[in-house]
C-alpha cells in the first residue's frame, strides 16, 4: 500500500498528462478498429454510452456538491471533507467518472486489447491517486475520515442512491459550466477523434467529415462561450463548494 501511496502521489502530480499519453500509446500499439468491421457500430454506440454515464456522473458531482481537491503547488490538498451531494453515497465520484470515461474512449477505439489493457491501466492510475489522497485526508481529518469510509463506498453509489440525492439538492448548473467546460471540450474532441480514426481505417472518412466537422465547430463555440462567460464573471455559481 506504501507504494502505491507513493506513485499515487506522482501520479497526481501528472495526472492531466497520464491519460492523454496513456490513449496514444495503447491506441498506436492496437490501433482503433474500422467503423466498416462487424459490430463496430453497436460497439461505438456502447462506448458513446459509457462515455456519457463518467461524464454525467463527473457533471451530476460538480453541480450537486463540487470538492475543492485539485491539489497546491503540485501535491493533493483538501480545505475541507466534502461528505454531501453525490459524496454522500460514494467517496470519489469523480475518479470512478473518470475511470468509466477510460473504458468508454477504449471501448468506442473498438480494439479488445486496448479495451482491456487501457481500461486496466487507466483503473489502476486512479486507484493509485486514490491511496495517495486517502492517505493524506487520513492525517488531516483523522476519525472523522475513518467513519465517512465505513459508512460511504470507495468507488459505486448504492443502486438508485443517485436518484435520491439528485432529487434532493438544488443543481448548480453554473458550476458545472465554468468548473467542467474543458474537459467536456476534451471528452468530445477526443471522441470526434476516434471516430474520425475509426472513419478513416474505413475508407469513409469523407461521408462522415461534414458531420464531425459540425460537431467540432458546436464544441468550440460552447467553449468559447463557457470560457468568456467564465473570465468575464457573468455567470456565478451558487455552489461554493
Amino acid at each position: 500500500m506504501k507504494l502505491l501511496t507513493t506513485l499515487g502521489h506522482t501520479l497526481f502530480r501528472t495526472r492531466n498528462v497520464v491519460f492523454p499519453l496513456l490513449l496514444l500509446l495503447v491506441c498506436a500499439l492496437m490501433p482503433p478498429v474500422a467503423l466498416s468491421a462487424p459490430g463496430q457500430g453497436w460497439i461505438v454506440i456502447g462506448g458513446l454510452l459509457v462515455l456519457a454515464a463518467g461524464q454525467g456522473l463527473r457533471v451530476l458531482t460538480i453541480g450537486l456538491d463540487y470538492i475543492r481537491r485539485g491539489g497546491r503547488d503540485g501535491r493533493i490538498h483538501a480545505d475541507r471533507l466534502v461528505t454531501g451531494g453525490v459524496f454522500a453515497i460514494c467517496r470519489n465520484p469523480m475518479y470512478t467518472g473518470n475511470v468509466t470515461m477510460v473504458v468508454g474512449f477504449f471501448a468506442i477505439a473498438g480494439n479488445l486489447w486496448g479495451l482491456v489493457i487501457g481500461s486496466a491501466i487507466g483503473w489502476l492510475v486512479y486507484r493509485a491517486i486514490i491511496a495517495a489522497e486517502e492517505s493524506f485526508l487520513l492525517d488531516r481529518f483523522g476519525d472523522e475520515y475513518r467513519a465517512y469510509c465505513r459508512d460511504v463506498p470507495r468507488w459505486l453509489p448504492p443502486p438508485g442512491a443517485l436518484l435520491r440525492v439528485a432529487s434532493g439538492h438544488r443543481f448548480d448548473w453554473a458550476a458545472v459550466v465554468l468548473r467542467e467546460y474543458g474537459t467536456l471540450m476534451t471528452t468530445m474532441a477526443i471522441a470526434l477523434i476516434l471516430l474520425a480514426i475509426k472513419a478513416a481505417r474505413a475508407g469513409t472518412l469523407g461521408a462522415w467529415a461534414p458531420l464531425l466537422v459540425a460537431l467540432a465547430g458546436l464544441t468550440a463555440i460552447a467553449y468559447g462561450v463557457a470560457r468568456f462567460l467564465k473570465k468575464s464573471r457573468r455567470l456565478k455559481p451558487w455552489n461554493a463548494g
